[in-house]
């Protein structure tokens, strides 16, 4: 399956942080319509998804449908 990766918020962790992801500021960022939306998607189309590496904490949205993706991409084209 082919999954599609959209960057939804990045920042740095400070040292020894337990990750949680900052709901305001996401909303902040993208908005509480664009929030709900991606929440309201089935988990088999969509999900958002916690990333960590060294240095950056990422909050994604992976799709794993190619419709859905357009449809996002319609919507919420930045």
């Amino acid at each position: 399956m082919k999954t599609n990766v959209v960057e939804i918020l990045k920042w740095l962790p400070e040292e020894g942080e337990n990750i949680e992801i900052d709901w305001p500021k996401v909303h902040k960022t993208i908005g509480i319509d664009h929030t709900n939306w991606l929440l309201k998607q089935l988990p088999t189309t969509c999900q958002l998804m916690l990333y960590r590496n060294d240095i950056y904490c990422r909050l994604v949205a992976e799709f794993y449908d190619d419709t859905l993706l357009l449809q996002y991409r319609l919507m919420w084209a930045k």
